[in-house]
C-alpha cells in the first residue's frame, strides 16, 4: 500500500510540515502582537511532526 520511501525524505517533509504551521503561528504572533500563538504552538508542532516521521518511518518498513 505505502511505497518504500527514503528516511531523508521522511525527515525531510515532516521537518518541512513542521516549519511551515510554525512560521504560520509566527506570521499570526506578529500580526496579532499576541505571541502565545506562536509560543503555544510550539510543543504541539513539534509532538506532531515528531509522531508523524516516525509512523511514516514504520508503515515503509512493512
Amino acid at each position: 500500500m505505502f511505497k518504500k520511501v527514503d528516511e531523508s525524505q521522511m525527515f525531510k517533509r515532516s521537518l518541512q510540515i513542521g516549519l511551515t504551521v510554525s512560521l504560520f503561528f509566527l506570521l499570526v504572533s506578529l500580526f496579532t502582537g499576541q505571541w502565545g500563538f506562536f509560543l503555544w504552538s510550539l510543543l504541539p508542532t513539534f509532538i506532531t511532526s515528531t509522531n508523524g516521521y516516525f509512523i511514516s518511518k514504520k508503515a515503509s518498513q512493512k
